[in-house]
């Protein structure tokens, strides 16, 4: 499993603006999986997150030239449509998309819909009942407005 690119999605940061607990679980998933091979850049994609998300990899040793910032995204949707367009402007075609297991079919749907061949590259961690409750309403509504759909191509 090799990609043009790793996206690592956002999620929530911790009260004093470090890494959350889900969030460091994938931008860690999201540099080892750099480090291993899998791409030779990595995205990080939120529009709170994405600074702390380059200093955690720049402190892990990811260089800059293998690091893009995508600072727009507030949602699932938003970081597949501004991550994709910034795919598209560096030529890049595929992604492994890094998040939680519970995230990943909505994610890579996203992604699928704009247009990429997206895979998911998933990073440990299991929510709460609630979190999980709200993605199957997420699926849901993302369905309902045709953001996603079954097919694999899009």
């Amino acid at each position: 499993m090799k990609a043009d690119v790793i996206v690592v999605l956002g999620a929530a940061l911790a009260a004093d603006g470090s890494l959350g607990r889900a969030l460091a679980a994938r931008v860690e998933t999201g540099i080892d999986g750099y480090f291993r091979g899998l791409a030779p850049r990595i995205i990080m994609t939120g529009a709170l997150e994405a600074n702390a998300m380059m200093a955690r990899a720049r402190a892990r040793g990811v260089p800059d030239e293998a690091l893009l910032a995508e600072r727009t995204a507030i949602t699932t949707r938003g970081n597949a449509l501004a991550s994709s367009a910034l795919m598209r402007e560096h030529g890049f075609k595929s992604a492994l998309i890094c998040t939680q297991a519970y995230h990943a079919w909505r994610s890579i749907a996203a992604f699928r819909k704009m247009g990429v061949k997206a895979e998911a590259l998933i990073a440990p961690g299991m929510p709460p009942p609630r979190q999980r409750r709200r993605e199957y309403v997420a699926i849901a509504y993302y369905l309902g407005r045709r953001w996603i759909s079954f097919s694999r191509s899009s």
